[in-house]
């Protein structure tokens, strides 16, 4: 019986004999307690370029951009070129924005029309005509 006691024989038998003698070193391995709004917020950037390409892609959306001058594929490539925190915080303020679409106008309106109604109730001004 022959053996086989050439160079590359030996060099891949001790490269196999290391990997096995590393594999069974042990390693130290360390953890910790997060917390779940952390994990929550930590969000990947696909998934926010996601929400964001959601966004771009509503017909309302894209109407609103090119009367403003912007081309919505130009918004989407500059969005994409955002860097992951200013992504993370454009997909977020995407989340918050309403559905309609007012921006808190009608909100306002109405906190206006209380304080000039306050206003008149205590005789500060008058806004409104009474019949006494």
């Amino acid at each position: 019986m022959k053996t086989c006691h050439s160079l590359p024989a030996r060099v891949i038998a001790s490269v196999v004999v290391t990997a096995f003698l590393a594999a069974a070193l042990p390693v130290n391995a360390y953890a910790a307690m997060i917390a779940t709004d952390t994990v929550a917020q930590q969000t990947s950037r696909a998934e926010n370029l996601a929400k964001v390409r959601t966004m771009f892609s509503r017909q309302d959306v894209a109407q609103r951009l090119q009367s403003l001058g912007v081309d919505p594929v130009d918004a989407l490539q500059r969005a994409a070129a955002l860097s992951d925190a200013d992504l993370a915080q454009l997909s977020v303020k995407a989340d918050q924005l309403p559905a309609g679409g007012d921006g808190g106008l009608f909100a306002l309106i109405g906190v206006v029309f209380v304080v000039l109604l306050l206003l008149d109730y205590l005789d500060v001004i008058h806004v409104f005509h009474h019949r006494r």
